[in-house]
């Protein structure tokens, strides 16, 4: 009998965690805490999301389970855009100067990389 292993997909976010930090790094040697900054709160808003959806779409493996696979990968799907939404939602109330440009730079990078990632780890 064979199994079906999981996905490495819980790793996703722990690597562009990490890539976050160190481009925030960088951009902070070279711009204002402000702006760099707005260029990580910009990636916590793809990664955090992106964790929650991975803890709940890939708890259950299996035939047998189908029905708790099916609950699962809809409760991290809704779970992940009210996640997003509240996210910017918070952002836009409590930072007033926060940069828009490299908020959403941060953001587009991480979903890039994400989308990246996860097609290395399916393939």
């Amino acid at each position: 009998m064979t199994s079906i292993k999981r996905p490495p997909v819980m790793r996703i976010p722990l690597i562009q965690l990490g890539f976050l930090l160190v481009l925030s790094l960088i951009a902070f040697g070279f711009l204002e805490q402000l702006l760099s900054f707005s260029l990580f709160v910009g990636g916590l808003l793809v990664i955090v999301p992106h964790a929650y959806f991975s803890f709940y779409a890939f708890r259950y493996m299996g035939a047998s389970s189908t029905r708790l696979v099916a609950q699962s990968f809809y409760r991290g799907e809704s779970g992940k855009y009210m996640l997003t939404l509240v996210g910017f939602g918070l952002v836009f109330w409590q930072f007033e100067t926060v940069n828009l440009p490299l908020l959403f730079t941060g953001y587009v990078v991480m979903l890039m990389l994400q989308w990246w990632l996860t097609a290395r780890a399916i393939k």
